[in-house]
């Protein structure tokens, strides 16, 4: 998250210099608008996947895509004298600005990042079970007393089926998770964490997985 919003940072204030000093560059542009459009065909296909409860293989190909999309589009607002462009891209890029700002004064502006982040954010953690499983540690929501865990199958040979396991256990800072046992309705999980909450460490951790498969 942090990396996130120096990068958007950075990129915003590219953007606003870019505008202030009405340099032309059609050839960047160009290119800029390129790679703005087909992240913005990767951010679809993934959001579409997301539906259906699949990822992209590759712990950051879905946050990179997201965050090549933002960061193009940030910089076409800055570069572009066409108004339709100008318009299209502001959708995002002014949202944006306004919440940037607001972050710094009131905590809505990091909420307004983290809801829009959240879909494209890799992992915390990941362990492997077996050749096509693995199980990765992930955000837990508001709502949430710890984080969650999700069992990956690895599925079309691109792609990953996620299947939730649960967020109850209320265990954080999790950094490393041994399967013990990994059955059709039986799963067991050792789970290693930062020992800030009562939990003992490694915790052992058996989720209901009636079913799932």
């Amino acid at each position: 998250m942090t990396t996130f919003i120096v990068l958007i940072t950075i990129f915003s204030g590219i953007s606003l210099v870019l505008i202030l000093k009405k340099h032309d560059f059609p050839k960047l542009e160009k290119i800029i608008r390129k790679i703005s459009f087909y992240s913005l065909i990767g951010v679809l296909i993934c959001v579409l996947l997301l539906v259906f409860d699949f990822r992209l293989k590759g712990k950051y190909t879905t946050s990179i895509i997201g965050l090549t999309f933002l960061m193009s589009t940030i910089l076409v607002f800055g570069l572009t004298k066409k108004n339709l462009t100008k318009i299209l891209s502001g959708i995002l890029t002014i949202p944006i600005f306004i919440f940037g700002i607001l972050s710094l004064f009131w905590q809505i502006g990091f909420v307004f990042f983290y809801l829009i982040t959240l879909p494209f954010q890799p992992p915390f953690a990941k362990s492997e079970i077996n050749a096509n499983h693995n199980v990765e540690v992930r955000v837990g929501g508001f709502f949430a007393c710890g984080e969650s865990l999700v069992i990956t199958k690895s599925e079309f040979r691109f792609l990953d089926k996620q299947y939730y396991v649960g967020n109850n256990f209320c265990v954080t800072g999790i950094n490393k998770i041994e399967t013990l046992e990994f059955k059709e309705n039986n799963v067991e999980f050792l789970i290693y964490h930062d020992e800030k909450t009562e939990f003992e460490n490694p915790y052992k951790y058996q989720p209901e997985m009636k079913n799932v498969w």
